[in-house]
């Protein structure tokens, strides 16, 4: 019954599993609990003792459990992401994160490159998904730790190699033939496209406001990529291109 309603039961912050039943700290995320509590589908009743104050807070979002290393692990059956407490973009509710966990789903397995991983969701997903290996890059430090820290307690870190540095520091043979991911600011994409020689397989981009995606889009079909979906939300798009 837990499994089966997991995803309305994690807004209110799953910490551990007992035999009494799901041991839950609703108050350290109120905002998202609250509304959670009261449509709650199964008998619940309060301790005595606060069960801990996990943070990030947890939540389901495009299909993925995303969970701190102190929440509970997901339940046969559901897919989670582990993100680490710290400052990398990409928390999975943000419109640009959910958006490209979404157009993961069709790609095909491939080795690919994480482009401005942030917090390193989008690189983890692919690891989880087994489409292949990951090279995430990022200039800042603090992201690259959170990653890694995120990685390891989610026992992910195996088949993915971190690098701190610039967008211009890839090299075109880094890209060539892999799946690209890449939720950066526009001139990040502009900089991405100065480096691709040989077309990836596949890419999807998000971070763009929808006046600044018609060029960045026509320029990879000048490489031979196609758009396969495209999202539009919170005034962001997001699209995945592939090629033929």
């Amino acid at each position: 019954m837990i499994a089966r309603e997991f995803a309305r039961l994690c807004p209110l912050q799953p910490v551990r599993m007992e035999a009494e039943g799901l041991v839950c700290a609703p108050r350290s995320a109120p905002e998202l609990a609250a509304a959670a509590l009261v449509l709650c589908p199964l008998p619940w009743w309060p301790l005595e003792v606060v069960p801990g104050w996990p943070d990030p807070p947890a939540a389901m979002v495009a299909g993925w459990y995303r969970r701190s290393p102190a929440h509970a692990p997901a339940p046969d059956g559901v897919r989670e992401l582990v993100q680490a407490p710290g400052e990398g973009f990409g928390p999975a509710d943000h419109a640009t994160t959910a958006m490209c966990l979404e157009l993961l789903e069709d790609l095909p397995a491939s080795d690919a490159v994480d482009v401005g991983c942030g917090s390193g969701l989008l690189c983890q997903a692919w690891v989880a998904l087994e489409r292949g290996g990951v090279l995430a890059s990022d200039l800042d430090a603090r992201a690259l730790d959170q990653t890694a820290r995120s990685l390891a307690a989610a026992g992910r870190d195996g088949r993915i190699t971190l690098r701190r540095g610039p967008i211009a520091a890839l090299r075109a043979d880094e890209l060539a033939g892999r799946v690209v991911l890449a939720n950066v600011p526009l001139s990040a994409h502009e900089s991405l496209l100065s480096r691709i020689g040989t077309p990836p397989r596949a890419v999807v981009l998000s971070g763009l406001r929808p006046a600044q995606a018609p060029a960045i889009i026509e320029a990879y079909r000048t490489l031979g990529l196609s758009v396969h979906h495209q999202r539009e939300r919170s005034g962001f798009i997001s699209v995945c291109l592939m090629a033929a």
